[in-house]
């Protein structure tokens, strides 16, 4: 009966009285049956209720003469409400209806919602909404719902009372009163329990994290910030006391047992969670064979269990400064779940045979019992990879090394031919040592790291590979193609600074690998600009993401791939396991494993991206937080730095060393006027201009860990950057604003 009513009212252009809505039902019922149609009393009172139930939902407005219309077609609509910080906000408010054919229509409208018209409204909230018309803005008129599970934020005291101060600052218009004794400067979360007046609440600690002045905990609290939680449940604790530290005699039947193989891990020198192996020899037909070997951690963590739910929750491993927050317990991650060395482990191992040419010719996938050799690292591979030097403990593992440098060397030579995107920009890493910040470094991926790489890369793709020509369900890593807008601006940039680049159009920069990869190429030969362009590059990418559906992987030029290898630090892997467990290595195979997983893969997809997305969030805030807190001590230090960003208000500046700082233009000499066609902010009193490019020697002015805020002041001009037609342009900027200055 619904579908009538809306139909009805989708037509009427006024509001129509409730006779006249079931008039116009009995006769499209009348229609449809080709003979006349009486509506009986329990239709009527059918019709009458679902009326009120769209009332109360604010999908039709009941005028005071009691007749109805569909609130699209009035001036009010109900929809979500997303504040920002300056408390202003926008509703986005979904319409749908089914028509005559019962095909189901939607769309999606959006307001700008001025901070004076938000009636108290914050992030979140579902509300009723007043267009106004042409004469006035949309306001919201009525708070339809609001849920606040628990807010975290900071204590502070008014009186003998203690209130919240939400950490999120769209949250920060509601007044939240704490129901017992607090301490202030207390972080804590708070469950809602009661609404008063406005934004008034009332409400009751429920996590007690730290204080804001206790030492070594700030990491953990920017985690905590972000939703992410180092705790794990009582009941995945009680879990833990059963699960067995060693490989028992049950858990190696059907599992091939390759103890005897020459495997050993490389990873860096402080990791403790080790979830892959490799190995590799040469057949007597020339192939390679490569072992990629991954811990079962699908074997030691039953679906479903309080564990795995707490790893699904988390939905990754988070690697803060010296700080990790692990997805499953040490228990797991750094200890039966963790390939160490001289210990039988459980895995699931991808054994390739591999042509000198790359070409993967055959493959298994099965559960195995490994023993790792040795614990390598980094930086003694790279030792005997580049220079020679071998460590006494590495020596009989020297040939298998030098073996798999070359098989690395051929894979990713083949990985490029067919397109695959490489950037090569340093990252900016923390040396933490007895829980306090000793200094950062520059870190490139070298030889090993390669190594390593190009080998996870054969597995993930060939496990994708596999399970779709199986026709099971995968959860994909995709990648699509970059962003056109940005692309376009970059090769603006590209441009003005004299380093055109024309070999291919935005439309196949956009589409064509093999254009990207020319791009990324010029712009590595841009000289000291190539590090910030290589930056405005990778920002031109969209950003990976999980999917049940398989679009292919741009960046890597791949048309199967997935995370397979790291299932102790991604709930992803972990989830390929499974299938893997439950689609093929089981013994009573049943498509009730396959239509449970494509049933469960879509929802996986969407919060383990979304996760490493607070992941990604995270680890920025807190090596943010780390140079800041570090930079405190070196205030009134002088440095060199690139100019990376113009604006109105700030000059942004990179560090040699890759810290990130801002000029503020209130800090510089005289009026300035920005120029966004020569990305200069110019001077109106003869000072010097300032260009993105610029190189720079500045001095720490201020370094704020809190704001995660660092401010400096320009001592001199290094290297100036040249710009296309930059006289003219910035010469008009300067009479213009010149002459609006005059006029105020």
């Amino acid at each position: 009966m619904k579908k009538y009513i809306e139909l009805v009212l989708l037509k009427e252009k006024k509001p129509a009285s409730f006779d006249k809505i079931v008039s116009k039902i009995q006769k499209i019922k009348s229609d449809e049956a080709g003979k006349d149609v009486t509506l009986s009393d329990q239709d009527l009172s059918d019709i009458y209720d679902i009326l009120q139930d769209l009332v109360k939902n604010y999908e039709v407005y009941q005028t005071p003469s009691n007749n109805f219309i569909l609130m699209s077609k009035t001036s009010f609509r109900k929809g979500r409400f997303y504040g920002d910080r300056t408390g202003a906000g926008r509703v986005s408010v979904t319409n749908s209806y089914v028509d005559r054919d019962g095909k189901l229509n939607v769309s999606t409208e959006r307001y700008d919602i001025s901070k004076d018209n938000v009636n108290g409204a914050i992030d979140g909230d579902f509300v009723l909404i007043d267009l106004g018309g042409s004469k006035f803005p949309p306001k919201v008129v009525e708070l339809l719902d609001r849920k606040l599970d628990y807010v975290p934020g900071e204590v502070y005291r008014v009186g003998n009372s203690y209130f919240l101060r939400p950490v999120d600052k769209k949250k920060q218009g509601i007044t939240i009163a704490i129901e017992e004794d607090a301490i202030e400067g207390e972080r804590v979360a708070v469950s809602i329990e009661s609404r008063g007046s406005d934004n008034f609440y009332t409400g009751k600690i429920v996590k007690r994290f730290n204080h804001k002045d206790d030492p070594n905990e700030d990491i953990l609290w920017e985690a905590f910030k972000h939703g992410v939680d180092n705790s794990f449940s009582d009941e995945s604790m009680e879990q833990l006391e059963h699960i067995p530290s060693t490989v028992r005699d049950i858990d190696r039947i059907g599992r091939e047992d390759l103890t005897d193989w020459t495997i050993f891990t490389i990873d860096g020198a402080d990791t403790k969670d080790m979830d892959d192996a490799i190995s590799c020899t040469i057949n007597e037909n020339g192939n390679y064979e490569l072992g990629v070997h991954i811990t079962d951690v699908a074997s030691i963590i039953p679906e479903g269990s309080p564990l795995d739910k707490d790893a699904f929750n988390k939905g990754n491993s988070y690697y803060l400064g010296g700080t990790v927050l692990p997805m499953t317990p040490h228990k797991i991650s750094n200890g039966i779940g963790s390939l160490n060395p001289y210990v039988d482990r459980m895995a699931i191992s991808c054994i390739c045979e591999i042509s000198p040419e790359g070409e993967v010719l055959n493959y298994r996938i099965t559960p195995t019992v490994i023993n790792s050799k040795l614990k390598m690292t980094y930086g003694k591979v790279n030792d005997i990879l580049k220079n020679g030097v071998v460590d006494p403990e590495y020596e009989e593992f020297k040939d298998t090394l030098l073996l798999m440098q070359k098989l690395s060397l051929i894979l990713r030579k083949k990985r490029l031919v067919h397109g695959s995107i490489e950037f090569n920009r340093p990252e900016l890493r923390t040396i933490y040592e007895d829980g306090k910040v000793q200094g950062f470094e520059l870190r490139v991926q070298d030889v090993a790291e390669n190594l390593i790489e190009e080998f996870m890369l054969v597995a993930n793709e060939t496990v994708d590979k596999h399970l779709t020509k199986k026709g099971l369900p995968c959860v994909h890593r995709v990648h699509s193609t970059p962003n056109e807008e940005r692309v376009t601006q970059l090769l603006a940039l590209l441009d003005a600074v004299n380093l055109p680049f024309n070999d291919y159009s935005v439309d196949e920069l956009c589409s064509d690998k093999y254009a990207y990869q020319k791009f990324v190429e010029h712009i590595a030969k841009t000289g000291h600009l190539s590090t910030l362009l290589t930056t405005e590059a990778i920002k031109c990418m969209s950003r990976a993401k999980y999917s049940e559906e398989n679009i292919g992987h741009y960046g890597l030029a791949k048309e199967n791939y997935c995370h397979f290898t790291s299932p102790v630090r991604r709930y992803s892997d972990l989830t390929v396991h499974r299938i893997l467990w439950d689609c093929e290595f089981n013994r009573e195979k049943s498509p009730k494993g396959r239509i449970k997983w494509e049933k469960k893969v879509p929802e996986i997809a969407e919060k383990t991206t979304h996760t490493e997305r607070v992941a990604d969030e995270c680890e920025r805030d807190v090596l943010r937080m780390l140079c800041c807190e570090y930079m405190a001590d070196h205030i009134g230090e002088e440095f060199d730095a690139t100019v990376t960003c113009v604006s109105a208000d700030n000059i942004v500046v990179e560090l040699d060393n890759m810290m990130e700082g801002t000029v503020r233009v209130k800090d510089l000499k005289g009026p300035y006027a920005f120029s966004p066609d020569t990305y200069t902010l110019v001077s109106l009193d003869g000072e010097d201009d300032y260009t993105i490019g610029n190189r720079l020697r500045i001095k720490l002015k201020s370094s704020d860990k809190e704001l995660k805020r660092m401010d400096f002041t320009i001592i001199d001009k290094i290297k100036d950057t040249e710009i296309n037609n930059a006289e003219e342009i910035n010469t008009q900027v300067k009479i213009k604003e010149k002459k609006r200055r005059n006029m105020r």
